[in-house]
């Protein structure tokens, strides 16, 4: 997982977890099955149930709680724990803690990439929804490409032949993680908060971060050092670089 606080992968080891049986909201009765023939309901007497986990992150030291969902389990000696966790979400800190965009970016996309990361630890879904929004905003935007869907615009833009391949696979696999073949709304209603695939929106923002420094922050920084090469040429006597494609 990624540290909320200093942004590192890390693995992490809670140090105490305190567990809970999930109460059942509606009993059903064997005569309320038999009556309706209700053969969906499961029998196989494994409770459900929570628990509340905290650590430190080994690189910055700071504490990390989490929400964990799973299989709740009960020992004579009143040991509580859980198994087979199904779903767990970081309560504090409540937000990621993404590293600052460059000033280079322009604001229009810095501040859609902070809301995105911004709500990914309250809900991943709504996280993931705003980025696809703004995979395709720069698609739009930066490169012209506008297709009938997301998959057919990553497609034209995977195709450019000023694409250093880290980028181009990366971009590309966006379809695959977010599974779009199994979920075209992702294609057709970018900003749809829909069901997400397991990391599908931490990837979104780790790929937006490097199309945004390849599409704003390296063009410009390049410009500014051509500048100041340029300028000690001219100090120098000498002609300014030309163009790529001038004569």
């Amino acid at each position: 997982m990624k540290c909320p606080h200093c942004t590192k992968e890390i693995f992490f080891q809670f140090n105490e977890a305190h567990a809970y049986k999930h109460e059942p909201e509606n009993d059903v009765d064997s005569a309320e099955v038999e009556e309706t023939g209700d053969n969906d309901v499961e029998d196989d007497n494994e409770d459900t149930g929570f628990d509340i986990a905290h650590g430190f992150c080994p690189s910055c030291q700071e504490l990390i709680v989490l929400v964990r969902e799973g299989i709740y389990n009960e020992d004579l000696r009143q040991n509580k724990w859980l198994d087979k966790i199904i779903s767990e979400e970081i309560v504090y800190p409540k937000n990621i803690n993404i590293q600052k965009l460059a000033p280079e970016v322009p604001e229009k996309f810095a501040s859609e990439f902070k809301e995105a990361a911004a709500v990914l630890s309250t809900s991943a879904k709504a996280s993931a929804a705003i980025s696809r929004r703004l995979l395709q905003k720069i698609l739009h935007e930066k490169y012209q490409i506008k297709s009938k869907n997301l998959d057919k615009e990553i497609e034209e833009f995977i195709s450019l032949e000023s694409l250093p391949s880290y980028i181009s696979e990366a971009v590309d696999a966006i379809r695959n993680i977010g599974n779009f073949a199994a979920h075209p709304i992702k294609n057709t209603n970018t900003g749809e908060i829909v069901d997400v695939e397991p990391g599908e929106a931490e990837w979104l923002l780790e790929v937006l971060e490097a199309l945004l420094d390849f599409a704003f922050v390296q063009p410009e920084k390049l410009r500014k050092r051509k500048e100041e090469l340029n300028s000690k040429l001219e100090s120098l006597g000498k002609k300014p670089m030309k163009e790529k494609g001038s004569k």
